[in-house]
């Protein structure tokens, strides 16, 4: 049914043009039943575009949650990122497992919670960006388990610690429903960064790490690996 609840383009359009095919015909035959059948068409067309507006898929609302985070963060909005994270959300740097969906990550200097919180906070307030593009954005949603994942390419041009530039990633994002018909981030995996990009990841002292949210201790250099 993905073609009624998630792109009924095809669908509307072959309606659309079969109610015009069906008015040439009417002013040839001069028939009423051809302006009956186009109108028919048309009315088709319309109640699958509603179907589509109404019928908001889970696929759907991870899309969006992706779209709101590039906002919020082209924005450097940090508390409009923030919002769509969930609390024991896990920064998980490394590189992906080829050949394994959902992909696989290799979990290696693994931040968690408040900590990563706080990371991608400070992370956004260094940064000003002239424009944040996303390509390549695919999702799936687990019916069952009530999780689901994204992954994308970012194209971003702007500024980070006072470097400017532009520059290529792409990330995979890990998602759950943390209540009914709200999807929040809960894994945040940098799959490909630019070869020359460190990120600076915080050392975490036992109060961040139980949740508390204090102490974060100086940063540290973290090294990014391609993918």
């Amino acid at each position: 049914m993905e073609f009624l609840s998630e792109d009924p383009t095809y669908v509307a359009g072959a309606l659309g043009i079969l109610g015009c095919v069906f008015l040439m015909v009417l002013r040839t035959s001069q028939q009423g039943k051809y302006l009956v059948w186009a109108l028919g068409s048309w009315g088709l067309a319309v109640l699958v575009i509603g179907i589509e507006w109404v019928w908001v898929t889970d696929n759907e609302r991870i899309e969006q949650v992706v779209y709101d985070l590039r906002r919020a963060a082209q924005a450097t909005d940090a508390d409009g990122v923030l919002k769509h994270l969930a609390s024991d959300v896990e920064y998980v740097p490394g590189k992906r497992l080829k050949d394994s969906p959902p992909p696989i990550l290799r979990r290696v200097n693994l931040v968690t919670g408040a900590a990563t919180r706080a990371f991608v906070k400070s992370e956004l307030q260094q940064c000003s960006f002239d424009y944040i593009r996303m390509t390549k954005l695919e999702t799936h949603a687990g019916a069952q388990s009530r999780r689901g994942t994204a992954e994308f390419r970012v194209f971003v041009s702007g500024s980070y610690r006072g470097m400017a530039g532009t520059s290529a990633s792409d990330w995979s994002l890990g998602l759950r429903e943390t209540s009914p018909k709200v999807w929040q981030v809960d894994r945040i995996s940098p799959v490909h960064l630019p070869t020359d990009m460190v990120l600076m990841s915080p050392a975490v002292s036992s109060g961040v790490a139980s949740g508390g949210g204090e102490g974060l201790r100086d940063k540290l250099p973290l090294k990014i690996p391609g993918g």
